[in-house]
């Protein structure tokens, strides 16, 4: 096969993939957007059961964020069947057009399921002041949105490689491999910051975060400059993409 790319074959390859999975993935979204409507809606008076609306705004961040790495661990898990991986491979598309249609309707299901998260909450909370005075104060604050964001867009890609890297049970896999690595990079932050204090104070450090030193009689917040900050983000997208790029190159691996 040509692996010469082409727009033309690209957008064939789009229409194609839109034709046997369009339907099941507007039928996800459409699920996805129920529950959240009813996790969300504020017409819904959680308080009568004795829980804080914003509580079920968090829940249902989880939630997508669940489902659509779950959905995103399954873009290439047709290559791993012998039924439909024969047939797969053998679409006249190079690699590069056949990694570029994954990725790109895995990020528009992402990209509108989170931008409707988003607009959500705001709509909801504005909505709730109405009832409840004062829970304005509780909205996402914009900083914390865009942890939200890029927290979710991380997940995705790290999913999006462990779907082309493992054959099977890759969604489980990837969560070992995420977790276990999550849980080594807080010890060693957390040892990384402990070196820079003294008498063994507690401290509350999360990674690329603030830093919260509380001593005997003092507490210290140590935060980033706003330089250093904005490289420590500019590396975090560049992190990311760095994880689409691997499993382009790993795509490119298997001869697919």
């Amino acid at each position: 096969m040509n692996q010469v790319f082409s727009f033309q074959r690209y957008w064939l390859l789009l229409k194609l993939d839109f034709a046997e999975n369009g339907r099941r993935n507007a039928l996800i979204f459409g699920v996805l957007f129920g529950l959240m409507l009813i996790m969300m809606s504020p017409v819904i008076d959680y308080r009568k059961f004795g829980f804080d609306p914003i509580v079920f705004h968090v829940l249902a961040y989880f939630m997508i964020t669940f489902c659509t790495s779950l959905f995103t661990s399954l873009v290439f898990d047709k290559y791993a069947s012998s039924n439909t991986g024969i047939n797969a491979i053998l679409i006249p598309a190079s690699q590069t057009e056949k990694y570029l249609a994954a990725l790109a309707a895995n990020l528009t299901f992402a990209t509108a399921l989170i931008a409707l998260y988003v607009g959500m909450h705001i709509w909801f909370v504005e909505i709730l002041e109405k009832e409840i005075p004062g829970i304005i104060n509780k909205k996402f604050h914009p900083s914390f949105i865009q942890l939200l964001v890029y927290t979710f867009f991380l997940i995705q890609s790290v999913c999006f490689l462990g779907s082309i890297y493992f054959k099977k049970a890759a969604y489980i896999k990837t969560a070992t491999v995420f977790f276990s690595a999550l849980i080594v990079f807080s010890l060693i932050n957390r040892t990384y910051v402990r070196n820079f204090t003294n008498e063994d104070p507690s401290v509350s450090a999360v990674p690329f975060g603030q830093w919260n030193v509380m001593g005997r009689n003092s507490m210290f917040l140590i935060e980033y400059s706003q330089s250093t900050f904005l490289l420590i983000k500019i590396f975090l997208v560049f992190f990311v993409l760095a994880l689409w790029y691997i499993a382009f190159v790993r795509l490119k691996e298997k001869e697919i």
